[in-house]
């Protein structure tokens, strides 16, 4: 045999290692990925490679943008991740990238180690299996300012003073720590936190790690100054990117992260975005030779690839992205193409349930569904949807989907799982995960809809959510990012605005709404007969203003600076 039998994660490829009692090797890939590619073309095109890997194991192939939730379970620090497993899906050892020889070596030992310790890795594995991970929920009343005050002071605690950005080589973007820094600086005041936000800002698309040619932002820098990068770009990257930028030219406008604004955005519709789906590609592939010519000669060349699936986390969140966008350029257009991207999932990509698939292939049905990532992207990008455009379809969807996702992912004592369990939980998966990222991000969410409905419910669960984290949040480092700005939101009395009126006259008012300087303001639209928007800060109440001006003059005159 000439390749690698790769079988796809399922219970038919454990069920296979199970009858001919062989370890698993697992694969995680991406598609993006450059070592992933190196390594197909080295070490798994090795002829004594292949034949150990088919005659001793049983080869599983992953791909980490597909199933996230298996690559949050077994990665090993990287891309491409090579585990060994049992047959039961308990990790043995693991690396990432392994040349042909080191591949030899561990496809023999390994094989040797599980054939002779067979009973005690059995053993072990029952037990790691049978056991659940624990969680100690704190009382609501330890909800407390300290707890964000830890997270910032955290963050900037890595933050590089003189090239922005946190930690040394390789530096990541980091778009939900900006975020959050981004909010704590309106509601604190404190100029650094603006200023880490906008230096890192202005040194990544200043540096290596911006494309000058055919715009956008590369997926991270491998050294600590942004000037050498590693080329893929990412959807992802870019939603997260694109909302901090917007919310910067809403709260600090400049004529620099403008143009790095329209640049980026050029980027994503000219080459990620369907026109005819509405739906945003994954990524586009690393190929640093093309990446480094000059216009008149990239031109003359094949782009690098673009991985035309579209995955709903992204996709939603470039959606959300966009009504930010088009709110702090004044591009409507940017909206509508917000709007159609979320139609389309509404439409195309939910099951009869109404649980979102993961990933959508061009002309393909979608696949894997039920994962969290999916639910909390889609739910916040619909809140956006509504906030900024007015349209009550988005509101309406919000709280139906909100409701499924506490009904489907919700744990017992408290938080919510990162899938709703529609497939079999094999090896890790039967391993519930609550991952804290996407566990802020639904809080956040619930509690706006708590404003934009009135429906203490969903706060209540934002609450227990918070609750659960609120002992064990800071080993999560950065990533507790996304807990802290809902926390943050939970403890503060935030501001309310109904705007009342026909669509197309109350557009200005929306938009008025979205610059005020609280980060946490909420907006909610519905018809009426004249244009009007009714401020409130808990039980606290302006008179109804009509125009622009008014309704910042209302605001300064309830909170004054």
């Amino acid at each position: 045999m000439n390749e690698i039998a790769w079988m796809a994660w399922g219970e038919d490829a454990f069920a296979r290692a199970r009858a001919e009692d062989k370890p698993i090797l697992l694969s995680i890939s991406a598609v993006w990925c450059h070592w992933c590619h190196v390594m197909d073309r080295t070490t798994y095109a090795d002829p004594g490679v292949i034949e150990a890997v088919n005659a001793r194991y049983v080869p599983v192939r992953v791909d980490n943008d597909e199933r996230p939730d298996i690559n949050a379970r077994y990665n090993m620090g990287g891309w491409p991740t090579t585990a060994f497993l049992t047959p039961d899906g308990i990790t043995l050892t693991g690396a990432t990238y392994l040349p042909a020889a080191q591949m030899h070596s561990a496809l023999d030992d390994i094989a040797r180690f599980y054939a002779e310790k067979k009973g005690e890795i059995a053993e072990r594995a029952t037990e790691l299996l049978a056991s659940k991970r624990t969680y100690a929920p704190s009382a609501p009343q330890a909800l407390r300012p300290e707890l964000v005050d830890s997270v910032t002071s955290s963050i900037n605690g890595s933050y590089d003073e003189e090239f922005g950005g946190f930690g040394d080589a390789p530096k990541f973007p980091q778009p939900e720590a900006l975020e959050f820094l981004l909010a704590e600086w309106r509601v604190r005041k404190d100029p650094k936190l603006h200023e880490m936000v906008a230096r890192t800002m202005r040194e990544m698309a200043s540096g290596g790690m911006y494309d000058r040619v055919e715009g956008g932002f590369f997926r991270y820098s491998t050294t600590r100054d942004w000037s050498v990068p590693h080329f893929e770009k990412m959807s992802e990257d870019h939603a997260g990117l694109l909302r901090v930028l917007a919310q910067l030219l809403l709260w600090s406008p400049s004529e620099d992260l403008q143009a790095t604004t329209r640049s980026a955005l050029g980027y994503v519709r000219t080459v990620l975005r369907d026109p005819q789906s509405g739906l945003f590609a994954g990524s586009q592939d690393a190929d640093e030779a093309y990446f480094a010519l000059p216009l008149d000669e990239r031109v003359q060349r094949e782009a690098p690839f673009v991985d035309r699936r579209a995955y709903t986390n992204w996709t939603s969140a470039l959606a959300g992205a966009f009504a930010w966008a088009s709110v702090a350029l004044g591009e409507a257009e940017l909206a509508r193409e917000a709007m159609q991207a979320l139609d389309v999932l509404h439409e195309r990509v939910r099951d009869e349930q109404g649980l979102l698939y993961h990933v959508t292939p061009p002309g393909e049905a979608p696949r894997v569904r039920g994962l969290l990532t999916d639910q909390c992207a889609y739910l916040r990008a619909l809140l956006d949807a509504h906030e900024i455009a007015g349209e009550a379809r988005f509101l309406e969807r919000a709280r139906a989907h909100a409701d499924l996702v506490l009904e489907r992912f919700g744990a017992e004592d408290r938080g919510f799982y990162d899938h709703a369990a529609t497939e079999a939980r094999i090896g890790r998966l039967a391993m519930p995960d609550r991952p804290i990222v996407e566990n802020g991000l639904l809080a956040e969410s619930l509690l706006r809809l708590t404003t934009m409905t009135g429906e203490p419910r969903y706060r209540a669960s934002a609450e227990r959510t918070l609750a659960l984290f609120a002992s064990t949040h800071a080993n999560a480092g950065p990533f507790a990012a996304t807990y802290a700005r809902a926390l943050r939101r939970y403890l503060l009395p935030t501001p309310a605005i109904r705007v009342v009126g026909a669509l197309e006259a109350t557009g200005a008012l929306r938009a008025a709404a979205r610059r005020l300087p609280d980060p946490f303001t909420t907006v909610v639209s519905e018809p009426g007969v004249s244009a009007a928007a009714y401020l409130c800060i808990g039980t606290v109440c302006a008179a109804p203003v009509g125009s622009a001006d008014d309704l910042r003059a209302a605001f300064d005159a309830m909170i004054p600076a």
